[in-house]
C-alpha cells in the first residue's frame, strides 16, 4: 500500500512540476542534512536523491520533512564615475539611424539624466524560506536481502515559500540602464526561488558496490503573442490574442559508490546540464498606418526573444571517505572535487557570455560522527567563480566562496522498527571580495565598452551649433552601469530543521 501511494507521489511530481534540478541545492546544499557541503560524497537521508543517488541504496524506508531558510548580506560598490562620460540630452537632436554603431541590435540611450532609476539603487539583502519533502522506499526488500542486494527508490522536493517560480530577469550590459540601472549578483536572485524536485533509483550489490540513477524533468513555455494597435500615434491601446505551449525536456543523472577495502569508499557522481523555465517569445504586431519594409501597409512586425532561469551546467564530482570505528560510534572523514563546465553558460535571456565563462574546480571536505542515536558534522567547501575578469561591456557580478557548516541530529525509538529524528543544521559562505575595472582601450568589436554617442552621429537639431555637438559626442558616453567598476561581497547564512520517520 506505501508502495503505491509513493509512487503516486513521484508520478505527480514528475509531471505537475515546474522545474528540477534547482540552482538552490547547487548553491546552498541540502539544507536539512547534518552536512549540507557534502551530500555527494555522502548522503545520510532523501537527499540523496538528487547528490548522490547511490546511497539510497543503504537507507532505510523514511519520510522527511525540513524547514530552511537562506539570508543573504551582499553590496556592490561602485566606482565613481568620472567627469565627461555622460550621455547629454541633446542625443534627442541626434539622427537615430546612426545610433547604435559597433551593437547587434538597434536601441537608443538615454540621457544620462533622464534615467529613471538611479545607479546601484538595488538593494541585494533578501530572506528566502523553503519547505523541503523527502522520502525512502525499499523495493522487495526481503527477495532482494538473499541475494545480498537492495533496490531503492527515494524523492526530494524543495517548494520555497515565495512561490513555485519567479523569473527576475535583468541585462548584463548598457541594456539595463532602461530598467533597474544596478549591477546585479548573477547566480543568486531568482535562482533561489524555484520549485525543485529529483526522483532516484539505486541498486545495492553485496558490499562492494552500490550505482544510482535520477531523472530530472524541466518545462519550457513557447508563446506566440499577435497584437494589433489601432494607432501608431497612440500604441497604449492594443488588442492581443496569446497562444501558449508547454513541453518538458528530461535530464539524467548517475552516480556510484565502490567499497574496494573495508571502511574505504570512492564516489562519483555525474549531472547532465539542465536549462530550467525556458520561456520562448515571439511576438507579432500589426499597427495601423505603420509603413513596412515591403512598402505596403499591412502585416506584422516580428519579434521573438527567450528567457531562462536557473541554468545549471554538467557537474563531475570524485570524492572519498574512510570509516573508523570507535566503540558504538562511526568517524568518517571525507574530501571531494567537482568540475563545473561554466563555460557553457547561458544567461537569462538565452545568450552566452562574450567573455567566455571558465570551468571550475571546487572543493569539499568534512567530518561525520554517526551513531544509532545521534549524528554530528561540520564540513567546509571552497568554490571559485566561473566568470572572467569583466574588463568590458558584460557586467557579471560573481565572487569566490568560502564555508563552513556544522549540524547535529537526534533519533529516538518508537518501537522495535520505528524511529524518529530531528536535527538542525547551519551554514555561513563568504563571498570574497572582488574588483572589476573596466578597460577603454578595449574596442567595441573586442567586447569593449559602447559608445552610446557614437562619434559619427549625425546631428540634426537646433539646441547647440554643430560645432558644438561635434564637441559633445567626441569620446566615450555611456550609461553602462557596470561602468568604471565596482567591488562586491556578502555572505550567505543558511540554517536547517528537520524531523524524520525511519522505519
Amino acid at each position: 500500500m506505501f508502495l503505491k501511494k509513493f509512487l503516486s507521489v513521484v508520478f505527480i511530481a514528475f509531471f505537475s512540476a515546474n522545474l528540477f534540478a534547482s540552482s538552490v541545492l547547487e548553491l546552498v546544499g541540502a539544507q536539512d542534512s547534518v552536512h549540507p557541503f557534502t551530500s555527494r560524497i555522502i548522503s545520510t537521508g532523501a537527499e540523496a536523491a538528487y547528490f548522490n543517488p547511490a546511497d539510497l541504496a543503504t537507507l532505510d524506508d523514511s519520510f522527511k520533512i525540513g524547514f530552511g531558510m537562506t539570508i543573504q548580506n551582499k553590496s556592490i560598490s561602485h566606482a565613481k564615475r568620472p567627469d565627461g562620460y555622460d550621455i547629454s540630452s541633446h542625443i534627442y537632436d541626434v539622427d537615430t539611424g546612426s545610433m547604435g554603431a559597433g551593437i547587434d541590435n538597434f536601441y537608443a540611450p538615454m540621457a544620462t539624466e533622464n534615467l529613471l532609476n538611479r545607479r546601484g539603487s538595488s538593494d541585494y539583502d533578501s530572506f528566502d524560506g523553503v519547505i523541503m519533502l523527502g522520502a525512502v522506499k525499499n523495493i522487495a526488500k526481503k527477495s532482494l536481502e538473499k541475494l545480498g542486494g537492495q533496490l531503492t527508490v527515494g524523492i526530494y522536493a524543495l517548494l520555497p515559500i515565495s512561490g513555485i517560480q519567479t523569473q527576475e530577469p535583468f541585462f548584463n550590459d548598457e541594456r539595463e540602464q532602461y530598467f533597474s540601472n544596478s549591477l546585479q549578483f548573477e547566480l543568486y536572485g531568482d535562482r533561489l526561488k524555484q520549485f525543485s524536485v529529483a526522483a532516484a533509483i539505486a541498486g545495492r550489490f553485496g558490499r562492494y558496490f552500490r550505482i544510482g540513477a535520477g531523472i530530472a524533468i524541466s518545462t519550457y513555455t513557447k508563446t506566440q503573442n499577435r497584437v494589433f494597435v489601432p494607432s501608431p500615434t497612440d500604441p497604449a491601446v492594443q488588442l492581443i490574442n496569446a497562444n501558449m505551449n508547454v513541453g518538458a525536456s528530461v535530464m539524467p543523472y548517475f552516480s556510484f559508490v565502490a567499497n574496494p577495502v573495508a571502511g574505504w569508499h570512492l564516489t562519483g557522481t555525474f549531472h547532465f546540464p539542465t536549462n530550467t523555465g525556458i520561456v520562448k517569445l515571439n511576438n507579432e504586431m500589426q499597427v495601423l498606418g505603420w509603413e513596412y519594409e515591403d512598402g505596403t501597409k499591412t502585416g506584422y512586425l516580428k519579434a521573438s526573444s527567450s528567457m531562462t532561469a536557473g541554468y545549471q551546467p554538467i557537474k563531475l564530482s570524485v570524492g572519498t571517505y574512510y570509516d573508523f570505528k570507535v566503540k558504538d560510534y562511526t568517524l568518517t572523514p571525507m574530501a571531494s572535487f567537482e568540475w563545473s563546465r561554466w563555460s557553457t553558460y547561458i544567461n537569462r535571456h538565452g545568450e552566452k557570455p562574450s567573455d567566455k565563462w571558465n570551468d571550475t574546480f571546487s572543493t569539499a571536505a568534512g567530518l561525520i560522527m554517526r551513531h544509532p542515536e545521534r549524528r554530528a558534522a561540520f564540513g567546509f567547501n571552497y568554490v571559485p567563480s566561473p566568470v572572467p575578469a569583466q574588463t568590458g561591456r558584460e557586467n557579471y557580478v560573481d565572487n569566490d566562496r568560502f564555508g563552513f557548516s556544522l549540524g547535529y541530529h537526534e533519533y529516538f525509538s518508537i518501537t522495535d522498527q520505528v524511529k524518529i529524528g530531528a536535527g538542525i543544521s547551519g551554514a555561513l559562505q563568504w563571498l570574497l571580495s572582488r574588483t572589476e575595472e573596466k578597460d577603454l582601450e578595449r574596442s567595441v568589436k573586442d567586447g569593449g565598452i559602447v559608445d552610446e554617442l557614437p562619434d559619427d552621429a549625425e546631428y540634426y537639431g537646433s539646441q547647440v551649433s554643430a560645432e558644438e555637438f561635434d564637441e559633445i559626442k567626441k569620446g566615450i558616453q555611456t550609461n553602462n552601469p557596470g561602468f568604471p567598476g565596482w567591488t562586491s561581497k556578502g555572505f550567505l547564512l543558511n540554517l536547517g530543521i528537520s524531523a524524520e520517520v525511519i522505519w
